[in-house]
Formats: structure tokens, C-alpha cells, sequence
């Protein structure tokens, strides 16, 4: 593992501190973390590279969402008197933006010197507030400036924005070395939490009580997350909720007990709730003259509200009839309970990614108009910087039908927070289909399938909703391994300057409204699928006059009225057209099937079994033409799972991923359905 002590101090000694004035954004951090317990960091193998991080003048630090990048940023930067520079609060990125620095701040002679190190965090927050150009120009900068320095500059960012940079390292011949931060272990973990609670109740007095009550917090929230690696257990704002519930306790021991008999919820809901309840108890201190109010204020549900209004300006709840006098009361201990509420950070923040989840998904379902949209709004413009723990607390009602439902215009959010806590190696897809029965009832329905692989989990984690296709699909500005096929619905994807499609990418839709300025599609490291292919009955998309940015080998494919116009010109696709009813019927199985496979966190194309037969995709001639698939061995059977074999796909049938991507079919493809059709099963 590569710590501060044998790794860190080696690689940035010698270091001097300047006396002259660092530009906005640029620091010396003068005091380390009270609480800081290091994290493991490791070497990445998902992206490896032939130089020694040991020797690279340049490294990458990687870690899912809220993991503690900026936290060892900024200890590293303290520990070794390197500069810690915040990308957030530094001017937006640009060709100049570390030369520019390091010559304003008058830092040239050191830098030579070899005297100067710069700790970079944040490259999350810097590529969604410029275009792609500045970004790269920003980070081929970067490597000019350390090209052939002994003491490395550092670059921090989540996974997503670690593999953008490497892969435009990649694409201007730069090796660069990827350091992952890892999750605490259970000994860590504890020790972590008690670091915390030690700061908010330096007394000792209560110290093994506390200590059981951590692990027993701990332990539980580790079984309960078992199929999804544990991770919760190990991730820090995790174990910043569990040392909040523990420290916060008024009597330690009650809360051993309550855990040792199993009256504590094992999940971040459940501790989030006791912290809810503990500032409930306040009310006890007051002296209302109605006793029944008690029973009616400061409930979970107004803690929760007076937070969001808080956080995004909305008016507060309404509260029950009182007397002047109890009215009086009640507000003068809120304008206290709220500003001091654990959930907030003293400055009408939330303190912790976990609270501010708990806020936010509150606000999203709280069917308050303007809260709803403004948690909406600020949720889905986070892209790949989205809270990786929204998923934790948001929870899709139950239809008649017992179908779980998630409204049309929450289904980006829900699912950038489940990226937002991939690490290097995981992935995670989502697939909004015509749910083809209701349609047949003239209802607008649709399946919703996120599916999330764990490197070191054998087994993939699945979530399938119903949604209500009468709303507008939001996606956002950032959109990576989504499939779409939803012939009557309108879907909203970015705004402002840009949207980034990552491959995999399909939509199909009635209507296609794009908000942005430009497009920019990338290829996705790692994976083998490269195709973006976007299809409308309708386009919008009047801020749109650049052609799209391609990246690698990211292939970019649309089809709508006007699509052969500019910008788009270059990338109109009309797919092939089929006369005989039954065969393009049938060519719609096939390629559903085709395109419904997903890069597997194994490497993988792959799609669960019970998923490519269901009777929506075998429907027709589906189950055929699937049967057909599996005696040509195009899909083979691996456990659970189907994986595909795109060569055998290319051979037997005559098509590529690509070409079923954009319904665009050969001869020899034809006559393979064809065959289907009129045969069976085709050997």
C-alpha cells in the first residue's frame, strides 16, 4: 500500500513553502485533519501502464464518490508542504491554468528547482464547467509542465473523471499511473469512527462503551451490504453518520443494549432516523401550554423539510394551530435546532454526503412543488459528480400492481447516484423499455432495468421499475452505458454548455430534446462496445450549430427529420428498410437481443437469463429467433448468465454490435432471420 510515511514523503521531499501570495483556488494547507485515518491506496490494476508510480512524474488518485480524495489531497499536501490546489474554487480550466498559476503566484524558480508539488483535487467539479477542449488543453498542460520532474504532480478525482484524464493522456501518448483509494477494513473503520467521536466528546469516561457500539453499528451495516461488497461499512461519511449516532448518544450503554437486542435498524436509514429522533427528544426541554403539540412538532418529516427549504431556499412547512405564546417558543428554538442540526454543516450546508442524501431524496418525493424541482434541478446537474448515497434513501412507491414506480423525471438522478460509487473495474447500465402489454392497452408504460457489477462480486445487483411515460425522461448532461427504446416518450438529456455521451448509448424515442450547446461522445476505457446512436421522431436541439466532439474510437450514429444537416451531416443514419412485415418484425427481436448486452465488470458481454426470456423480449417470433442465437452459439451460457460472442455474431449472421446499434443490416443478415422464420432454428 502507498502511504503518506513510506510512499508520499519520499516522493515530495524537499519541498519549500513560498512566502509570496498563491492564486484563488491555490493554498498551503497549515493544519492536517484531527480525525484523519488513512485509507488504503493501492496501484489500479484495471488501467496499468509501463512506468512505475514510483518514478512517474505524473499519478492519478481514484475513488468512488465521497470516499475521502480531497481529505488525503489535502493531508498529503499538510504532511509534506505541498500545494493543495481545489479545482471547485479555482478559476474554471484552461491551456494555461497550471503554467498561468505557477507564474502568477511566482513560483517559476522553485518549480524548476524541483522545490514545488502540486496535490490537484477535484477534476470532477473542473470538466463540468468547461468544454472538452479547455479540459484536455487543461490537462496536456499538466503534463508538460511535469514532463521529466523528479517530484510528481498529483491528480485527484472520482472514477469516472480519472478515466476521462487517463484516457486523454492515452490519446497523447502520456503514461500515467493510476493509485485507487480503497475502503477502511472493519479495525479501520472503528478506528476512523472514534476518531470523530473523540472530537465532538473528548471525554474518556464513555470510551469502550462507545467502541462496542461503533463495531456493533459497523458489523451490522458490513452483513446487511454483503451482496453488494460490504462497502457501505468501509466508506467514510458512512462511518461519520455511525460516529454522529454514537456520539450523540446520551447514554452509550442504551444503545449497546438496543444493539445487542436488535432494536437498531442495521442501515444508513435506520441511523439517520435515530439521529432524527434524538433531536426530536429536544422538544422535551420546552414548555408548551398545549401538551399535544409534543406530540405534533419536530416530527422526522418537518426535520427533513426544514433542511431542504433551508438548503434550496424554499419556504418551510406549515406547522399546526398554537397560541401566540407557544408559537413564540417553538420559533425561537428552531431558529438554534436548525442552524445546530447535525444534518448541516454551521453554514446551510449538509455536513456529510449521507445527510445531504437524506435531504435531498426527502425533497425529491416530498410532493412539494418548488422543493421537488429545485432538489430536481441541482440533482441531476451534478452528473458524474452525483451523491452516491441518494439510492440509500430514496425509495419508489409501490403500484396497485405491486410494480415498484420511479416518476419519469427521477430516473437520471437515481441512476448517477449509483455511478457516483463505482470503482475502477465495476459498471453499471441502464435500460428504459416500452412496456409492449401496456402499450397494447394504450397505456404509456415502461420497464426500467439498472443493473450494477462489482469487480470482486460474482453475481451483479439488479433494479427493475415502472415508470410513466406521459412525463419527460431526464437524463442529464452526463450519459454513460444507457439504452433507451421508448417509441412515444420525450427524452431530456444536458444542458448548458455540453453533454457527454460515454458508450454504450442508445436512445430511441418520440422526441429527443437536447439542451446544450455541443455534444461530446467518448469511448469508454475498458469496455468493448463504442456506440452512440440516437434516434427521434422529433429532434430539438436549436443551441446545437458544433459538430460533435468524438473521442477515441467512439462511433456516433443519428437518425431523425433533418438529421443530414449540419452539425450533423456526418453521422445521419438511415436504417435499413425492410418490406415484409414478418421479417422486420423479426429483425426487431433480433436486435433487441443483441443490443440489450452490457460490458460485464469481468470484461464481458452479458445479460441475465431470465431477462432475454421474458416473455416481453420473446414475445412473436422473439423465442425463435433467440433459440436460433443460442444453436449458433452467437449467445452461450455462463451460469446466470448469457454472454455474447460478437464473433460468431459477425460469422453466422452476418452483423456487428454496431450494425444492429443502427438497424442497418446486410444481405446475409436478412436471410438469417429469414431462415428463422421460415425454418426454426437455423445450424
Amino acid at each position: 500500500m502507498y502511504t503518506i510515511e513510506n510512499f508520499w514523503r519520499p516522493r515530495l521531499k524537499g519541498l519549500s513553502q513560498s512566502t509570496e501570495a498563491l492564486v484563488r483556488g491555490w493554498s498551503y494547507c497549515g493544519a492536517g485533519c484531527d480525525s484523519f485515518v488513512e485509507a488504503p491506496l493501492g496501484l489500479c490494476a484495471e488501467m496499468s501502464t509501463s512506468i512505475r508510480v514510483e518514478e512517474s512524474p505524473l499519478i492519478l488518485v481514484s475513488a468512488p464518490g465521497a470516499v475521502g480524495k480531497s481529505t488525503l489531497a489535502k493531508q498529503i499536501s499538510f504532511e509534506c508542504e505541498a500545494i493543495y490546489l481545489d479545482l471547485a474554487a479555482a478559476e474554471p480550466v484552461g491551456g494555461n491554468t497550471i503554467s498561468g498559476g505557477i507564474l502568477k503566484s511566482k513560483l517559476p524558480e522553485l518549480w524548476t528547482a524541483g522545490k514545488v508539488a502540486i496535490m490537484i483535487d477535484g477534476l470532477d467539479e473542473a470538466r463540468l464547467r468547461v468544454t472538452q477542449e479547455a479540459y484536455e488543453a487543461f490537462l496536456v498542460d499538466i503534463a508538460e509542465l511535469a514532463r521529466d520532474r523528479d517530484v510528481p504532480t498529483v491528480l485527484f478525482g472520482r472514477t469516472g473523471a480519472v478515466q476521462d484524464a487517463f484516457l486523454v493522456f492515452a490519446v497523447n501518448d502520456i503514461e500515467v499511473p493510476v493509485l485507487e483509494i480503497g475502503y477502511y477494513d472493519f479495525s479501520k473503520a472503528v478506528e476512523f469512527a472514534m476518531a470523530h467521536i473523540r472530537i465532538v466528546r473528548p471525554d474518556r469516561a464513555n470510551e469502550d462503551t462507545e467502541r462496542r457500539a461503533v463495531s456493533g453499528l459497523i458489523n451490522g451495516l458490513s452483513q446487511q451490504t454483503e451482496n453488494d461488497g460490504k462497502r457501505f461499512a468501509g466508506y467514510a461519511p458512512v462511518l461519520q453518520a455511525v460516529a454522529g449516532s454514537v456520539g450523540q448518544a446520551s447514554n452509550p450503554k442504551l444503545l449497546v443494549s438496543a444493539l445487542e437486542r436488535g432494536d437498531v435498524p442495521m442501515s444508513l436509514g435506520g441511523i439517520t432516523s435515530a439521529i432524527l429522533d434524538r433531536e426530536r427528544s429536544k422538544l422535551e426541554r420546552l414548555s408548551f401550554s398545549d401538551q399535544s403539540l409534543s406530540e405534533k412538532l419536530y416530527t422526522s418529516d418537518e426535520q427533513l423539510h426544514r433542511l431542504a427549504a433551508k438548503i434550496y431556499r424554499a419556504n418551510p412547512p406549515c406547522v399546526p394551530r398554537m397560541t401566540p405564546r407557544d408559537a413564540e417558543i417553538y420559533d425561537s428554538a428552531l431558529k438554534t435546532w436548525v442552524d445546530e442540526h447535525p444534518f448541516l454543516d454551521g453554514n446551510g450546508k449538509p455536513s456529510s454526503a449521507v445527510f445531504g442524501a437524506a435531504i435531498s431524496a426527502w425533497a425529491m418525493q416530498s410532493r412539494e412543488e418548488r422543493l421537488e424541482d429545485q432538489a430536481l434541478h441541482i440533482e441531476l446537474e451534478r452528473g458524474v459528480a452525483a451523491n452516491p448515497f441518494f439510492t440509500e434513501f430514496y425509495k419508489p412507491r409501490t403500484e396497485g400492481d405491486s410494480s415498484i414506480f420511479i416518476p419519469a423525471a427521477h430516473i437520471g438522478v437515481f441512476y448517477n447516484s449509483l455511478r457516483a460509487g463505482l470503482s475502477l473495474g465495476d459498471s453499471a447500465s441502464l435500460i428504459i423499455d416500452d412496456d409492449e402489454e401496456a402499450l397494447e392497452e394504450e397505456a404509456l408504460r415502461a420497464e426500467i432495468e439498472i443493473t450494477l457489477s462489482r469487480r470482486e462480486v460474482e453475481q451483479p445487483r439488479t433494479w427493475t421499475f415502472s415508470t410513466d411515460l406521459t412525463r419527460v425522461i431526464l437524463l442529464g448532461p452526463y450519459i454513460e452505458d444507457v439504452a433507451v427504446s421508448a417509441k412515444y416518450a420525450t427524452v431530456d438529456v444536458g444542458s448548458g454548455a455540453e453533454t457527454t455521451f460515454v458508450a454504450p448509448v442508445t436512445i430511441q424515442c418520440g422526441k429527443l430534446q437536447l439542451g446544450s450547446e455541443r455534444v461530446v461522445v467518448e469511448q469508454p476505457v475498458g469496455k468493448k462496445i463504442s456506440d452512440v446512436f440516437l434516434e427521434a421522431v422529433q429532434f430539438v436541439g436549436n443551441k446545437i450549430t458544433m459538430v460533435p466532439t468524438i473521442r477515441g474510437e467512439a462511433k456516433l450514429s443519428v437518425s431523425w427529420p433533418g438529421s443530414r444537416a449540419h452539425p450533423w451531416t456526418a453521422f445521419s443514419s438511415d436504417p435499413t428498410q425492410v418490406v415484409d412485415p414478418r421479417e422486420e418484425e423479426a429483425l426487431r427481436r433480433f436486435r433487441k437481443f443483441i443490443i440489450s448486452f452490457r460490458s460485464h465488470s469481468k470484461g464481458s458481454l452479458r445479460r441475465f437469463k431470465d431477462k432475454l426470456e421474458h416473455s416481453r423480449m420473446t414475445k412473436g417470433s422473439g423465442r425463435a429467433v433467440l433459440e436460433a442465437l443460442k444453436e449458433n452459439s452467437i449467445i452461450l451460457s455462463v451460469g446466470f448468465m448469457y454472454e455474447l460472442d460478437p464473433g460468431a455474431l459477425l460469422v453466422t449472421a452476418g452483423a456487428s454490435y454496431h450494425d444492429c446499434v443502427r438497424r442497418k443490416y446486410g444481405e446475409k443478415t436478412i436471410l438469417f432471420v429469414r431462415a428463422i422464420l421460415d425454418h426454426g432454428v437455423v445450424a
